[in-house]
């Protein structure tokens, strides 16, 4: 190889971590992200980029051991507190090194192989790390597939996919979490889990959102009722409902 088709290979490789990890969410949809020990963010999709009439949202590259849990909410929805679904944080807890391994071995020891004196010393090495990191965290969804309910099918495709592309791979923890389904009315989630502040953000984010949707709405209409009432309500909350 020459140093540009390399240099090449390393940008097509984080091209296909980034197109892979990025999501397209309609714009009553959402993300919730573990942060820090107990806390939640939400993760909403940018009103300026997107297709289909989706919105485009790209996770933080730097916490792809973070599972996303993808949940929605009704505009018109009155204010009614939804029963509470659980959201197993902590059930990736075991995979997530192996991503970072995967990620070691595309972003550092391959670019050593590439760029330096090391060479092809290094880059068998890597391929070992990489292939056997990925063998490993399909066994150990396998193993697990029914905590996560992951049927066959899915779990077939998640492989061939991360085997024959392992840029793909580092997005595991993501694609098994946005595939669960979760029950709870997105605004409930966030206000039960997050923290005040946190959930402050939140929030004016789904009290914007709902003004748009406003907007595009005939006044005087039911559904232009319902919206302006689901408004109000939020406008009248001050802290979240304790856990």
């Amino acid at each position: 190889m020459t140093i540009g088709a390399e240099l090449l290979l390393m940008l097509a490789i984080a091209g296909l971590y980034l197109y892979d990890s990025a999501l397209l969410l309609y714009c009553n949809e959402a993300v919730l992200i573990p942060a820090g020990k107990d806390g939640w963010t939400v993760g909403f999709g940018s009103e300026r980029f997107g297709a289909a009439g989706r919105e485009l949202y790209v996770p933080n590259p730097f916490l792809l051991h973070r599972p996303l849990f993808r949940l929605s909410w009704k505009f018109e929805n009155d204010g009614e507190v939804c029963a509470p679904s659980p959201l197993p944080r902590g059930a990736f807890s075991r995979l997530a090194p192996l991503p970072w391994i995967m990620a070691a071995a595309l972003f550092v020891l391959f670019p050593l192989g590439f760029f330096t004196r090391l060479g092809d010393s290094i880059l068998l090495p890597a391929l070992i790390l990489l292939f056997s990191s990925i063998l490993t965290a399909l066994a150990w969804l396998w193993r697990h597939r029914t905590e996560f309910d992951l049927s066959g099918g899915r779990f077939a495709g998640l492989a061939f996919e991360s085997i024959v592309c392992p840029p793909f791979a580092l997005n595991l923890i993501r694609h098994v979490a946005l595939a669960m389904p979760i029950h709870e009315d997105l605004v409930s989630a966030a206000r039960r889990l997050q923290e005040a502040s946190a959930w402050e953000q939140t929030r004016e984010r789904l009290i914007l959102r709902l003004v748009n949707e406003i907007e595009l709405t005939e006044p005087g209409s039911a559904r232009y009722e319902l919206l302006e009432k689901r408004r109000q309500s939020l406008l009248g909350e001050c802290a979240p409902c304790p856990s």
